[in-house]
């Protein structure tokens, strides 16, 4: 008898006109945003490769040592196409050099060049499967048990041997095949098309990731859906339970999110009053390190106490120092690039200076670090968790938050950029201990040759790996079946108590 009513009810839902609409809707949106998606990421890509190119020709005409500052650069996700996240949104350009501890907000950005799609950056696959069939899933619940209540075939259909938890189970697993089916439909035309483009390449992991999304997605589908036989259950008109669907709708989709997110930048503007506050730690560190060299410059045994004496002694000076700008003083500076003859007999006390104040100033850097790192966590990354955790009301913020895990294009995605980008600074200085930069004349001065860069240890940044992905989708992911199963015995509580 189960499998009459099943049968029954995918019939019934297939032969409505609001099937034909979903899968038309569907089908239309999802190859609409696929190829809008797939021009992005091309034009993302582009961007990249040639970013990457004009700071690889960049490095390679690096004069000195101390001129070596690489450019990194994030590539963008091919799985952005399904969820953008945070892949565009947050910098992907960084520079790495050895006087600073790099953070997020220490990034640059190099876009699509698309400045529609970098304004509407939400519009992806899973936008569309986030609002338009939740709102289709709603409409195939409110009249589920409402309608045939009204109808009387409710009554019809109980008055055969067959339980109450087998109806509710019969609409429910018919409603979902019904749903899931332009959904799989939508997400196979996406993904070939997207191989046929022929620019975008995804590896096994991958392709288990998309599966992941596809499962997930239906996770979702059945929840907005099971809100909706509930309201269906537990009103008696179809009018009442359509109103209710579609407030609630409005309300988790497009309201809550929207609201939470302004909510939270809100009240915790105050807490951005820490990072100013943190600029007076670094300066302090700042000016220690300043008031050493002074002190240094003052003993090392040369005359002269300006940058002006050294011009007037045939070094040809391209710069200032950083103290000198910020505290307007004057004391000698070693920052040459070509030598004259006649100050050759100067070589060896700059090099004893940058052999004193390199390390120093790394070791400054590290400690403002110190500082910055832990401001960001309590002002951005605070406000981010809890922005998140508020959002899990909805379950439309649950799918959003766990596709992107499963993408890699969330907060945390994202910011593994910046954890690599540390750990190729703290490369970039072991090389200069090995090569011995700071006791070499090349590290200031390039009259002798250009460096030699051949041994240059590459940036190479490696994505999140599906088990990381999995651990950072989990959390968002049970939330959204714990929904389910609440949603089911709720219904099937109010169902199982009518009257008929």
């Amino acid at each position: 008898m189960f499998l009459v009513l099943l049968r029954r009810e995918i019939l019934a839902h297939l032969i409505t006109f609001r099937f034909a609409i979903t899968v038309i809707v569907c089908l239309l949106l999802v190859v609409i945003t696929t190829l809008i998606r797939i021009d992005d990421y091309e034009q993302r890509l582009a961007g990249y490769n040639t970013a990457r190119n004009v700071h690889r020709e960049a490095l390679l005409s690096t004069r000195t040592y101390s001129d070596l500052r690489p450019k990194i650069d994030r590539p963008p996700s091919p799985l952005s196409i399904f969820n953008a996240g945070m892949d565009d949104r947050l910098g992907n350009t960084l520079r790495i050099y050895y006087t600073n501890v790099p953070l997020l907000w220490d990034a640059e950005s190099h876009g699509s060049g698309n400045l529609f799609i970098d304004y509407f950056y939400r519009i992806d696959l899973v936008f569309i499967f986030q609002f338009v069939l939740s709102l289709l899933a709603l409409l195939f619940a409110y009249d589920a048990i409402a309608g045939e209540r009204e109808a009387g075939t409710l009554r019809l259909t109980m008055s055969h041997p067959i339980s109450r938890s087998a109806i509710l189970a019969a609409k429910y697993f018919g409603a979902m095949i019904c749903l899931v089916l332009p959904l799989i439909i939508s997400f196979a035309i996406a993904l070939i098309w997207i191989v046929l483009s022929g620019s975008i390449f995804f590896s096994g992991g991958d392709f288990l990731r998309i599966a992941c999304i596809l499962l997930t997605s239906i996770i979702y589908l059945s929840a907005i859906y099971l809100i909706g036989l509930l309201i269906s259950a537990g009103v008696h008109r179809t009018a009442t339970a359509l109103m209710f669907s579609l407030f609630i709708w409005v309300v988790l989709i497009l309201v809550y999110p929207s609201v939470s997110v302004f909510a939270v930048s809100q009240l915790t503007r105050e807490r951005d009053s820490k990072i100013n506050s943190s600029f007076g730690a670094i300066w302090q560190i700042q000016e220690t390190v300043n008031k050493e060299e002074k002190e240094y410059l003052k003993n090392d045994g040369v005359n002269g106490e300006s940058d002006r004496f050294l011009r007037d002694n045939y070094w040809v000076h391209i710069g200032v120092s950083a103290p000198e700008i910020a505290n307007h003083i004057e004391f000698k500076s070693y920052d040459w690039r070509v030598i004259a003859p006649e100050s050759e007999k100067f070589i060896p006390h700059a090099i004893r200076y940058h052999q004193f104040l390199t390390p120093l100033r790394i070791r400054a850097a590290e400690k403002m670090g110190l500082v910055r790192m832990p401001v960001f966590k309590q002002t951005r990354f605070w406000r981010a968790k809890i922005a998140r955790n508020l959002l899990r009301v909805s379950p439309a913020a649950m799918y959003d938050l766990a596709t992107q895990a499963w993408a890699g294009t969330d907060l945390y995605g994202v910011t593994d950029f910046f954890e690599d980008a540390r750990q190729y600074r703290r490369t970039l200085i072991n090389y200069f201990y090995d090569k011995d930069a700071f006791s070499s004349r090349q590290w200031f001065a390039s009259d002798k040759g250009t460096i030699n860069l051949d041994d240059l240890p590459r940036f190479v940044y490696q994505r999140a790996s599906l088990w990381t992905n999995a651990s950072r989708a989990l959390p968002d992911l049970q939330l959204l079946l714990l929904l389910n199963i609440l949603l089911f015995l709720a219904t099937f509580a109010i169902f199982v108590r009518q009257e008929i």
